[in-house]
């Protein structure tokens, strides 16, 4: 009697491979490396430091990348400066931001914080309506801390902008927010919107006893890897720059951050 033949294993069902996130390039030299290829569309992320961070700078730089280089119109809601202020700033780096708003490609949206929690209250409204009519792909919100002082307590002020980053979702934009909360390397932040947004980048304003250095740190990117490196940064007339270099953490030593 012939043995009989083991049946055959099944064969197991094939790994969907997970879809490749999309992207969204930053505009500034070296970051999309620290990120592993730029922002993840339509996320959140908060950059925080002190004053002279260059917060508002990189900011602007995200937008006119996105404007000029890859069709994606921008706006900057705005709490306290104008279209002039922001068209200055944007001149000093050869960024022609009041030629692009012409063109539809940038706007500047000021509001007051007590305004902006009106609109937040019903849906999101002019907000909204000028970024479908524009079809504005790219988003800062400059700043979240001026918006955070119209509030009584902590509570609201965490309510409100937990509606606002419920809104940005729908709205299907990639959002820059700074916050002006001053950090340092191997310190904790002091602020709350980092555990709310997809993703936290700090700057830094190091000095020693020659001259001050500026720096970047990603603390925080949801869905995806990154580094996690602190790396200087220079400030060009064409915007920020992060070069590669080394000798970081002795300048960090030099600047009293011997936690790092």
């Amino acid at each position: 009697m012939a043995p009989k033949r083991a049946k055959p294993k099944p064969t197991p069902p094939a790994k969907t491979p997970k879809p490749a996130l999309e992207r969204i390039a930053t505009g500034v030299p070296g970051l999309d490396g620290m990120l592993r290829g730029g922002f993840v569309k339509n996320s959140t992320v908060v950059v925080q430091g002190g004053a002279g961070t260059a917060k508002t700078l990189m900011s602007l730089q995200f937008l006119y990348h996105g404007a000029t280089e890859c069709n994606e119109p921008g706006a900057i809601l705005t709490f306290s400066e104008g279209e002039d202020a922001i068209f200055q700033h944007g001149r000093m780096f050869g960024w022609d931001l009041q030629a692009l708003a012409a063109r539809k490609k940038f706007t500047v949206i000021k509001y007051s914080p007590s305004e902006i929690v009106k609109i937040m209250g019903e849906g999101g409204g002019l907000i909204r309506d000028t970024i479908e009519s524009l079809g504005v792909r790219r988003l800062v919100i400059d700043s979240v801390s001026a918006y955070e002082l119209f509030f009584e307590n902590r509570y609201q002020a965490t309510d409100s902008i937990l509606n606002l980053l419920d809104l940005l979702k729908k709205w299907n934009v990639t959002t820059l927010i700074t916050s002006e909360v001053p950090v340092k390397p191997g310190g904790d932040s002091k602020g709350q919107i980092e555990f709310l947004t997809d993703g936290v980048i700090h700057l830094y304003l190091l000095r020693t006893s020659a001259k001050r250095y500026r720096a970047i740190e990603i603390i925080k990117m949801r869905d995806t890897d990154h580094s996690s490196d602190i790396k200087l940064f220079d400030i060009t007339p064409k915007g920020l720059v992060i070069p590669d270099g080394a000798g970081l953490k002795a300048l960090l030593l030099e600047a009293g951050f011997e936690t790092v």
